[in-house]
């Protein structure tokens, strides 16, 4: 019998046993280095966390998941597990009893290396806010901002960027608390990381209720003057504001040149030397906005011209061609171009849970594609003349209520394939110039580098879809692109593969996969394409035949209302009420004459003294002088001293003018539902409304829909021709206002890419919209338009009513 019992409770014990959990092993084992990034020559110690466990046995496989090595943990778990030196790479240390890995990085030593402050290899690092530490993260380690700042050194980083909040620094005018800003610039300056400094948010008092920039010009003055003296020698390059062309600004571009002008004299008054980049635009092609900026005078204030892009690396050029557009329209094309955000939304949302509820994670198949991303943006952005470029992001981040994944280090702070693809990047060329593309072969990309001790290098790959192609779901690393090239050169050729692992390979039989790789022994070659750089110099102490240090601000009244794209000011009756203020940023007292054009302004006194670090405000009326798109400007000049100040300039239209007397046709024919194609991530139900006139469009989506609304109208030509129209107007409101995320209008051409224009969030009563077409569009080729909303609940009503396409005089 006590056999029996003892057989049966051993077969319970058994399944109790088989059932049990497996343990996470990314959770259970910790790595010595930290973010489990070694460097090459340091003891690989990994220590076992979970002692009321066995870890069982070990396996240690390579980024290919190819199997290296394998043993018992020392002791059952009570050693640290201490593993024999290994190459430069990225490996997984697996346990039996376990479910996925323990991912870790080995990365050359950048003490052995050169010191290149010039390394065009970059990135975001923005660890004062993304390191911040965390309650709700229980495997964050405890000193985050450590962890991140060595991290980044041990990849090699020479520069990062940071954030800073200043309504948090200066939330009392003068009183100045540096917090986690100074801990993070202390903590990358001893690790001899130069920080490009970046701050937004305008404490309560320096701004309007309703707004985000700063109004108060001597105070933008004295925080940025005051933030370049206390991070003196740590932020050594200074940018102001971030991508104010969206969501980070609600104010008009003129609104930005005024207070950037006010940021740059303030951080060239602590160094005149000091590197100073405009914001970063976040759209590309750039905006009308930018070039409103531009107008305004905004290029005699900075030394970089700074851009984000998030676009598909097959886009890279076309992004560079507008940038490059714009600087030459605004002579300034000498100025560096940097891309201070560059990320990746090729492989899409995460695809796996996290152990925070909420969020999603990159599965491995989604880091390796990040890994094959990483070089290949860098090495092309470089080869299109960019002059620095920045990863984003280093520590961990989530945007899109937790689905978007980003960062080089997981949740846990440590680092994931990518990060050692960067350490090998800017091992293989942080120090080395571009010669330009060598071809290779169908299907092949290489790069030709100059090292700068000596030596050339070649950076190749096969070409995938991240060459190629747009984001799009579910997008796959399973095809390696494998294939094999020749080299005209002779014997044996070293080269490291995309995380730094040495190989060796026939000079007429190379490797290549989608996963790019570096030859050295290859001096003989010649580059195909030469690379030629763009003729750019960082320049910051260039003088100006202007006086600065004068800036015209306007506080315009009801009478004006900003476009969606705040590159424009409709001019809703005349004269238009508006009040200029004239700010002298100087020590010394001010006198001068004001000029205005455009059209007609009332109350500009014959002269205006400007008192020191002070303003003086005047009560200004103005009548535009209309071209025949119903278009002007608003433009104030002024000397002071004997100077000319950099102008105050302000698109303006007429919408009033234009619907009384300009040429207009009606569209009674989109009240038809008949005429209106259901195009939608959900189920649309069009009715016409006949009490209101209107056409009603009520979508309702199924449950995790991109919840996107866009009913399409066919254009009936000719009588509905575009050509020579100036813009669209048309009345509507939506069931529930704080249900809409934005309202777009699609322009869709028989050919070419859809015009997406942006208008204001419709009301819950009919409201007037207008939405003007760009100048260079051809709004002849236009045959269909689709109206309607990205919404933030699953059911959304959209009514529209009187459309009206008005026209040039």
């Amino acid at each position: 019998m006590k056999t029996a019992i003892s057989t049966i409770l051993g077969g319970f014990l058994c399944l109790a046993a088989a059932a049990a959990p497996e343990f996470d092993t990314a959770a259970a084992v910790t790595a010595s280095a930290p973010g489990a990034a070694f460097l090459q020559g340091e003891q690989l110690a990994f220590r076992w966390t979970q002692p009321e466990r066995s870890p069982g046995k070990w396996q240690l496989r390579d980024w290919r998941n190819r199997l290296i090595r394998q043993g018992d943990w020392p002791e059952d778990g009570r050693k640290k597990l201490l593993l024999a030196p290994l190459p430069n790479g990225y490996y997984k240390l697996e346990l039996s009893g376990g479910a996925g890995s323990r991912g870790f990085a080995v990365v050359p030593d950048p003490a052995g290396r050169e010191n290149n402050p010039e390394q065009f290899f970059a990135m975001d690092s923005a660890q004062s806010w993304l390191a911040r530490p965390d309650a709700g993260n229980p495997r964050q380690p405890d000193k985050p901002f450590e962890v991140v700042s060595e991290t980044a050194r041990r990849a090699g980083l020479r520069m990062v960027r940071e954030r800073l909040n200043w309504a948090e620094v200066e939330a009392v005018p003068g009183k100045y608390d540096w917090l986690q800003y100074q801990t993070n610039a202390d903590l990358l300056a001893e690790r001899g990381i130069q920080v490009l400094g970046m701050y937004h948010h305008a404490p309560e008092w320096v701004r309007r209720k309703e707004g985000k920039l700063p109004v108060d010009l001597a105070a933008t003055y004295r925080f940025a003057q005051k933030a370049a003296e206390h991070f003196r020698g740590k932020m050594t390059v200074w940018e102001f504001w971030n991508e104010q062309d969206i969501g980070f600004s609600l104010e008009a571009a003129w609104d930005y040149a005024a207070a950037l002008k006010a940021a740059s004299l303030g951080f060239k008054s602590a160094d005149p030397k000091l590197p100073v980049a405009i914001g970063g635009y976040a759209l590309t092609p750039l905006l009308p906005y930018a070039d409103v900026v531009m107008e305004n005078g905004a290029g005699e204030y900075f030394d970089i011209f700074n851009v984000h892009t998030y676009r598909p690396i097959c886009e890279f050029s076309e992004a560079l061609r507008s940038v490059r557009d714009h600087l030459k329209r605004h002579n300034i094309a000498d100025r560096p171009v940097w891309f201070t955000e560059n990320g990746s939304n090729m492989e899409g949302a995460g695809r796996t849970g996290s152990y925070i509820p909420g969020l999603k994670a990159h599965s491995p198949e989604q880091e390796l594609l990040i890994a094959e991303y990483l070089p290949k943006m860098m090495v092309t952005m470089q080869s299109l003349g960019a002059a620095r470029d920045f990863f984003f992001v280093l520590p961990p981040y989530n945007e899109t209520g937790g689905n978007k994944d980003w960062g080089l280090m997981r949740r846990d702070f440590t680092v994931k394939p990518g990060y050692a693809a960067f350490a090998t990047l800017v091992d293989q060329l942080g120090n080395a110039a571009p010669e330009g593309e060598v071809r290779l072969g169908d299907g092949l990309k290489g790069f030709l580098y100059r090292r700068k001790e000596g030596g050339k290098i070649l950076v190749y790959w096969s070409i995938s879809e991240l060459d190629t192609d747009k984001p799009r779901p579910g997008l796959s690393n399973a095809d390696l692109k494998a294939r094999t090239f020749a080299l005209p050169l002779s014997g044996d050729i070293r080269g490291v593969d995309l995380v730094g692992t040495p190989f060796t390979a026939e000079a007429g039989r190379i490797p290549a996969t989608r996963y790019p790789a570096f030859l050295t022994g290859v001096d003989a070659l010649r580059a195909d394409l030469p690379f030629h750089a763009p003729q750019a110099v960082l320049r910051p102490d260039r003088e100006s035949a202007f006086d600065k240090t004068v800036i015209f601000r306007a506080e315009l009244s009801g009478d004006f209302q900003i476009a969606v794209g705040k590159d424009c000011a409709d001019v809703k009756k005349t004269p238009a009420r508006f009040r200029l203020q004239v700010w002298n940023l100087s020590d010394r007292e001010k006198r001068g004459t004001l000029a205005a054009s455009g059209g007609s302004v009332t109350g500009i006194p014959a002269g205006v003294t400007l008192p020191p670090f002070g303003k003086t405000e005047l009560e200004l009326a103005f009548t535009p002088e209309l071209d025949r798109e119903f278009k002007g400007k608003l433009r104030i000049d002024g000397v002071f001293n004997g100077r000319r100040a950099t102008p105050l300039a302000i698109p303006c239209r007429s919408v009033t003018e234009m619907n009384s007397s300009g040429r207009k046709i009606e569209m009674p024919q989109l009240l038809d539902p008949a005429n209106w194609r259901r195009n939608s991530a959900g189920t649309v139900t069009i009715e016409h409304d006949a009490s209101e006139q209107a056409i009603r469009f009520t979508t309702r989506f199924p449950a995790g829909a991109n919840r996107w609304s866009y009913p399409e109208y066919t254009l009936q030509l000719p009588q509905e021709s575009l050509a020579g129209a100036l813009g669209v107007a048309f009345e509507a409101k939506v069931s529930k206002p704080a249900a809409v995320q934005q309202m777009l209008l699609m322009a869709v051409p028989q050919a070419g890419k859809d015009v997406y224009l942006k208008t204001d969030r419709p009301a819950g009563e009919y409201k007037e919209h207008f939405i003007a077409f760009p100048s260079d569009l051809d709004t002849g080729k236009i045959v269909k338009l689709r109206l309607g909303v990205n919404a933030l609940e699953d059911e959304i009503t959209v009514s529209v009513r009187n459309v009206r396409i008005f026209y040039r005089r």
